[in-house]
């Protein structure tokens, strides 16, 4: 007969035997599948000119077989380490552009701001001129009319506040004009917008294929009659004055005025300059939106794996 002890372990593995059993018979848990990511027409668009739709969609399809709980694959993990080497370096692409512009901005910036400082001092000294004479020579020719004086005293006066008039006038005219400012060359510096607008590109100047090719695309969810994005700011600049549309004689010289670069025979104005920096300002805040569109790929196919796991 079976002694005590033996009827224990018998029933200590009956039990382990049962409990194996049982786990083994329990329906497997339900897989469940990754989400798939849906994003703006906008940012689509732009991961195309990148060349990184085809990546995106070789990431879906792989997620789009794995489980919520399961980890991911070396396939996904190989295609998501591609997709983030091209993200990175569309960024620095597009990082180098808007580096560019704001170069030419500044150099552009320095140029006006010493034309500005001479025109404020011309102005001021022409103001003052104009002051001092018609207030000074005005109180010399009123002295002049008091009765104790002759008629001919007073002859002399009327000719000195005739004259302080004329001159005051004078000198109030030139500082109107002078309010223009004085003209200057533009130094050795890129001219970014000359690639945009037809014209030759110098020095450091270039457009990488992508940025170029996101500008001369129309926007997603738009009416194409409106335009490239490139076209449509060239219906901004046509309306704020800057580019002229009509008459073909001032278009080619604001387009010199907006290109030029390194001429010293060629003297911009500060109104010129304001132009031209006020239109790379445009063009790099219509850059600077495919970094928005390049965030929101990354947080949406590359931010939310660990997320789903």
């Amino acid at each position: 007969m079976m002694g005590k002890s033996g009827r224990q372990k018998l029933a200590v593995l009956w039990m382990f035997v049962s409990v194996t059993l049982a786990l083994g018979q329990r329906p497997p848990d339900t897989p469940v599948q990754l989400p798939q990511v849906q994003t703006e027409p906008n940012v689509m668009r732009t991961a195309s000119i990148l060349g990184l739709d085809l990546r995106i969609q070789a990431l879906q399809a792989i997620q789009k077989n794995r489980t919520r709980d399961a980890a991911p694959s070396m396939a996904e993990i190989a295609v998501r380490q591609e997709l983030l080497e091209d993200i990175q370096a569309a960024t620095l692409d597009i990082a180098g552009v808007i580096a560019e512009l704001s170069n030419e901005q500044s150099e552009l910036g320095s140029l006006r701001t010493e034309l500005q400082m001479r025109r404020d001092k011309k102005v001021g000294r022409l103001t003052t001129a104009a002051l001092l004479t018609g207030s000074g020579l005005g109180v010399a020719a009123t002295g002049t009319q008091f009765d104790i004086f002759s008629s001919k005293t007073a002859n002399v006066g009327d000719g000195i506040g005739v004259g302080s008039g004329v001159a005051s006038t004078i000198l109030s005219l030139l500082a109107a004009k002078a309010q223009t400012g004085p003209r200057g060359a533009v130094g050795q510096t890129p001219n970014m917008l000359a690639p945009l607008l037809g014209g030759k590109p110098v020095l450091n100047t270039f457009y990488a294929p992508s940025v170029l090719a996101y500008l001369r695309s129309v926007p997603p969810e738009e009416d194409p009659s409106r335009g490239t994005r490139l076209e449509q700011l060239i219906q901004v600049w046509n309306q704020a004055g800057r580019l002229s549309s009509k008459d073909p004689a001032l278009h080619e010289k604001q387009l010199t005025a907006l290109t030029s670069s390194g001429n010293r025979d060629l003297k911009l104005s500060i109104s010129d300059l304001t132009d031209r920096i006020a239109m790379l300002g445009d063009v790099r805040g219509r850059v600077s939106l495919m970094n928005r569109d390049l965030a929101s790929i990354t947080h949406a196919f590359l931010g939310t794996a660990s997320s789903r796991r």
